[in-house]
């Protein structure tokens, strides 16, 4: 199945690649539409010079954190995305229930956004941007919670991805509730988790974990303590919570397409 999936990507990436320029241009386009996001944090940092305690260049971790895990998904799973909302408008899901694959790898397969590469390379230089700054005394314990954390919250948003994609079985279109967890997900972990009220933590810790799998990891980073007492520690469970959500992501895409209904001839 790997070998399949390779293969179907390599024909969307050389397909895209075609045109070089416009790629290139594309690329370019959005990673600069993306750094405007950080040139605003900056702004904000420069006026207000800390925010719940920490400076821009801790800001500038905890975002380029999220942004490289967002951008991520937002490249391999876009199939999920606005491309699954017309498949299901125009009937065509159909023709993918009657492939001898299964339907979440089909449509996982479907669409592959390599200029979303632009976000990935954004996230980076903000991160690097922070950690060149700050008295980070690198170890292999923290490369791989660095990992870890990316890796983790990358799974999750991709759960918010087939989440909203489910959903459609239902509305035929994708609540724009998702979209405040995925790209509002993103903004609200780019700033320290203590600084939000005890709702937003629960729900960003217990219900959909990105709270877990990055801010922790700031803090194991930067030997911070959390005022609210959550662990650094915590970051090594992030793996785990990105795994459960996930679990119930494809279960409720299972049970979604159980209730498909077909749209008929």
């Amino acid at each position: 199945m790997l070998s399949l999936y390779l293969r179907l990507i390599g024909a969307r990436i050389r397909a895209q690649m075609q045109y070089r320029a416009s790629f290139l241009i594309e690329l370019f386009s959005f990673a600069l539409v993306t750094g405007i996001e950080f040139g605003v944090l900056v702004i904000l940092l420069n006026r207000f010079n800390a925010v719940g305690g920490w400076n821009l260049h801790e800001v500038a971790l905890l975002y380029g954190i999220s942004s490289m895990a967002l951008s991520l998904p937002e490249m391999i799973g876009r199939g999920f995305d606005a491309p699954f909302e017309r498949m299901m408008q125009q009937g065509a899901f159909d023709g993918i229930l009657l492939r001898p694959w299964g339907s979440f790898f089909l449509i996982l397969a479907s669409e592959f956004q390599l200029r979303r590469l632009g976000r990935t390379i954004q996230g980076f230089g903000a991160f690097a941007f922070g950690a060149a700054a700050l008295p980070i005394a690198w170890s292999l314990d923290k490369a791989l919670v660095l990992l870890l954390a990316i890796a983790s919250s990358a799974l999750i948003y991709m759960g918010l991805f087939v989440i909203g994609a489910a959903i459609c079985f239902w509305t035929i279109k994708a609540p724009e509730v998702i979209n405040a967890f995925t790209f509002g997900g993103q903004q609200l972990t780019s700033y320290p988790l203590s600084i939000y009220s005890d709702v937003i933590r629960t729900v960003f810790l217990s219900i959909v974990p990105l709270g877990i799998a990055i801010y922790p990891a700031s803090l194991y980073l930067l030997g911070r303590t959390d005022p609210h007492g959550l662990p650094a520690a915590l970051a090594w469970v992030a793996p785990l919570a990105a795994a459960a959500f996930m679990w119930v992501a494809l279960a409720f895409w299972r049970y979604g397409v159980s209730k498909y209904q077909s749209v008929g001839s």
